[in-house]
């Protein structure tokens, strides 16, 4: 297997969705549409609003958090002061949303977060909790699949961060093509993730590299799985 595959840095695995911007598994293409077109039988437009990213795309993200340009949120989606935490608080709090340069999920193409495109608009979705659960308008998506997906991986997907185990945060919106995923989460090992830490150009690498057992044990290992 291409390891460039685990960290973003190739496509060669990937296939374009028709009438998007996006790009997926090529495996995963047929599951996907037929989750999509029994969503719609049942009056949901299932909708992607992020699927593959690639490794230089995350590092933007990451070092963009670092440096206090993109918000850092809490365990409740409140925005905390960047400047008052040190640089060990600022790692972690960026892990708890967004995963390192190299160790996405996303970077797979077989991971993708959903949306409702009845009740939202790609402007308009934010991929908080608040969307997913109650009167969200995304509410009613989340409960069909519910019943669907359940953590069974119908269709082929499950929710990887459906529930709180003290690394990523809960993100109900973020689904995972587990035959696919399942794979690729067995060959990433720690040696291949340290070694891309190591060789990448980041902000917070020190500290990164000082606590990168637990971090690939506690935010990259700790999913849930069907």
């Amino acid at each position: 297997m291409n390891i460039d595959i685990l960290f973003g840095k190739t496509t060669e695995h990937l296939i374009p969705l028709e009438g998007t911007k996006y790009q997926i598994n090529k495996q995963m293409l047929p599951d996907f549409l037929r989750l999509q077109r029994d969503a719609n039988k049942d009056g949901f437009d299932l909708q992607i609003a992020s699927a593959f990213r690639d490794f230089d795309r995350q590092l933007k993200i990451w070092n963009a958090k670092a440096r206090g340009e993109r918000p850092l949120l809490d365990d409740q989606e409140n925005v905390l002061d960047h400047s008052q935490l040190s640089p060990k608080e600022i790692m972690y709090a960026i892990l708890r949303w967004s995963a390192l340069p190299g160790s996405s999920r996303h970077h797979w193409g077989t991971d993708i977060d959903v949306f409702n495109g009845n009740t939202q608009t790609p402007e308009s979705v934010k991929l908080s909790t608040s969307e997913c659960i109650g009167n969200g308008p995304a509410a009613s998506l989340h409960e069909w699949l519910d019943g669907k997906i359940s953590q069974n991986a119908a269709y082929g997907f499950y929710r990887p961060y459906l529930t709180d185990r003290g690394g990523v945060s809960p993100e109900r919106w973020h689904l995972s093509y587990y035959p696919i995923s399942r794979r690729l989460g067995e060959f990433y090992t720690f040696s291949l993730f340290k070694k891309n830490i190591e060789q990448t150009e980041l902000l917070l690498k020190n500290e990164i590299l000082e606590n990168a057992d637990e971090i690939f044990n506690r935010y990259f290992l700790n999913v849930d799985i069907p």
